[in-house]
């Protein structure tokens, strides 16, 4: 029985031995991926915010042309004056914020006149009903 129990024995730790060897492989190999996804998540990383620096260079760079350009359109195109310019341009602000002002109070006095009209027809709905319930006895 010596014989199988130290052959059994050697089998078992042969077993384990490899057992062992294949685990060790493996958690080097995961350690292996995870150092591989770490250096990958870093690099991109990096390339977002190289592109997010480029695409705010490049929004601003467009930014300025588009102004510039509309300038120069404006500054070539414009039939008056820079003073004729300015002064139609504040006649036109006037304009406008007389026109909202004036569209602010027929909006308010419009609402007034809806939450009085309201108003009203609660009132009569109450004296309708209060007129239509039968009297109450008196409590014994």
């Amino acid at each position: 029985m010596t014989v199988e129990n130290d052959a059994i024995a050697e089998v078992a730790r042969r077993f384990a031995e490899a057992i062992h060897a294949e685990r060790t492989a493996t958690l080097e190999a995961l350690a292996a991926e995870r150092e591989a996804a770490q250096r990958l998540l870093t690099a991109l990383r990096r390339e977002h915010e190289r592109q997010t620096a480029s695409a705010a260079g490049a929004f601003i760079t467009g930014v300025v042309v588009g102004a510039v350009l509309g300038f120069a359109v404006v500054a070539l195109f414009n039939p008056r004056s820079g003073r004729e310019t300015r002064q139609h341009l504040a006649a036109r602000v006037g304009v406008v914020r007389q026109s909202f002002a004036e569209r602010l109070r027929a909006a308010i006095s419009a609402g007034q006149r809806a939450a009085a009209e309201r108003e009203q027809e609660l009132w009569r709905e109450y004296r309708k009903r209060i007129s239509e319930r039968p009297p109450q006895e008196p409590l014994a």
